[in-house]
């Protein structure tokens, strides 16, 4: 793995408000823990922030503004990382130490699953593609994939009521295909999307660990921290055990950025 490009990164928060200025958060040390999937479950991003300063934290808990973390390495431009609603704000002043963690929890898509409804009815035939796309709008969020692929069914007076998200899911199940929310899009992929060799993120054992097996199909591939990695997007694994292009289902990222080297795993 890349120990050096693990190391040498920044982290950097940006409120994104409705209106206002935005907070802007920078040169703070963190212990960070961020999951996402494929599936419509939210990702969440878990932060500790050490000696976040009185003005920076009211600033945030004062406020109910989406919150995007960037990353940066060396003198790269930074690039965004995470996107989503804060969960969780605390900070644990009864910590017995010099430092003082303040626990920042994010969960991408929060707003658009718990306030989002639709409450729409078809009376004429409707293809299963229109009420997908009525329920992102619904859900107020942009599209980031939409499969080519994608099967297609007639309804005939369909009424889509309920949390808009929901309705979103149900549509997509009885299609088989999958839908999640990554940094704020909602991807709709489908499982005869074929992974994309242009695009992909190249793992092999001059920056990754060997595969780990989990079970009969799925394997874990450890590398540094990969931020730009998301799932569905594509890896090209370059093993002696184990080669070829692979569609990314979870990510997992973990360490810190004072001195320890940050991990990316990749479940495929």
């Amino acid at each position: 793995m890349d120990e050096k490009k693990s190391l040498d990164f920044n982290l950097s928060i940006k409120t994104e408000p409705k209106s206002g200025e935005p907070v802007e958060i920078s040169r703070f040390d963190t212990d960070f823990d961020v999951i996402k999937t494929n599936t419509p479950e939210n990702n969440k991003a878990s932060l500790v922030i050490w000696n976040l300063d009185d003005t920076s934290y009211q600033a945030l808990a004062e406020k109910n503004d989406k919150v995007c973390i960037y990353v940066s390495f060396g003198d790269e431009d930074a690039a965004l990382f995470f996107r989503g609603n804060i969960n969780k704000l605390v900070r644990r002043a009864d910590f017995k130490s010099a430092d003082v963690p303040v626990i920042l929890e994010l969960t991408d898509g929060k707003e658009a699953y718990t306030t989002a409804y639709i409450n729409k009815s078809y009376r004429d035939k409707v293809t299963s593609t229109v009420i997908i796309k009525d329920c992102i709008s619904q859900m107020g969020l942009s599209t980031g994939t939409f499969s080519a692929n994608l099967p297609e069914r007639i309804y005939y007076g369909y009424k889509a009521k309920g949390l808009a998200h929901k309705v979103l899911q149900d549509i997509c199940a009885a299609l088989g295909v999958t839908f999640s929310v990554q940094n704020g899009l909602v991807h709709i992929v489908s499982e005869n999307d074929e992974p994309v060799e242009e695009t992909a993120f190249t793992l092999n054992l001059e920056n990754s660990a060997r595969p780990r097996r989990l079970g009969t199909e799925e394997m874990v591939i450890r590398t540094g921290f990969a931020p730009q990695i998301i799932p569905n997007n594509s890896v090209k694994c370059d093993f002696a055990e184990f080669s070829g292009l692979r569609t990314v289902k979870i990510v997992h990222s973990f360490g810190n950025n004072h001195g320890r080297a940050a991990i990316t795993e990749i479940m495929i």
